[in-house]
């Protein structure tokens, strides 16, 4: 898959989770979340050590999903945009990360830890999009509509680099998507440009067990992610 073909595993970012603590359309139920322009470059190595993650706060407080209540373990996510690229990164604290090498089936994420973006442009017949990344590099990507209608071959390509690898007592996952692959997904970088987004993180006890499932919007009720109302609207500031 060239997705997976381009996947780089490098260090992770305990010492930035230590310092930082760390159908039909919906509306939004809550204003948008402001996405900080970039003024240099981020690379997906997982490393998290680029200026913009000291300088900017995490996107949102992440919440235990279906109830809303403070989640277990600490979840940091960030994302940044600029003309180029549409960035997204987590930093997990996790002692006993769930996860496994890479395989040809991507469907072996899917009893993993891992980390997952959602991107889709709001307009309720249109596809939604998502990148599902675990701490040994193990990626998922899919396209969807609602409700649960996937198509497991779509991928960003080549114009997508994730990062991801556990490392004393946490995992980052670090995502980087060129122009290209976010205008194929119908949407835009430009300022002002609003689109909607999920963060979500799935922490396992062991693998192919029963995750808890942790999210940057709870809606209530048992988590589901593939509704409207489980994404969240971001707008690109300058």
């Amino acid at each position: 898959m060239p997705l997976q073909s381009n996947l780089m595993v490098l260090a992770a970012a305990a010492a930035l989770l230590a310092a930082a603590g760390c159908a039909t359309s919906s509306p939004p139920s809550a204003a948008p979340r402001a996405v900080p322009r970039m003024t240099e470059p981020v690379t997906a190595d997982g490393s998290l050590d680029e200026p913009c993650y000291r300088t900017h706060a995490p996107v949102s407080v992440f919440v235990r999903a279906g109830d809303g209540g403070p989640a277990d373990t600490t979840t940091r996510a960030w994302l940044f945009w600029s003309g180029e690229r549409l960035v997204c990164a987590f930093a997990c604290a996790d002692d006993t990360p769930a996860a496994a090498p890479p395989t040809a089936r991507e469907l072996d994420v899917d009893g993993q830890d891992r980390c997952e973006l959602f991107l889709w442009n709001g307009d309720p017949g249109a596809v939604y999009h998502c990148i599902e990344a675990a701490p040994l590099g193990a990626v998922h990507d899919y396209s969807g509509r609602f409700y649960r209608k996937f198509d497991d071959a779509w991928t960003p390509g080549v114009e997508a680099a994730v990062a991801a690898r556990p490392c004393r007592g946490a995992y980052a996952v670090e995502m980087v998507l060129s122009r290209r692959a976010v205008e194929a997904m119908g949407l835009r970088l430009a300022p002002g440009e609003r689109f909607r987004a999920g963060l979500f993180r799935a922490d396992f006890d062991r693998l192919n067990g029963e995750p808890r499932w942790i999210t940057w919007k709870n809606h209530p009720g048992k988590p589901d992610f593939h509704t409207p109302d489980s994404f969240g609207e971001v707008v690109l500031a300058e």
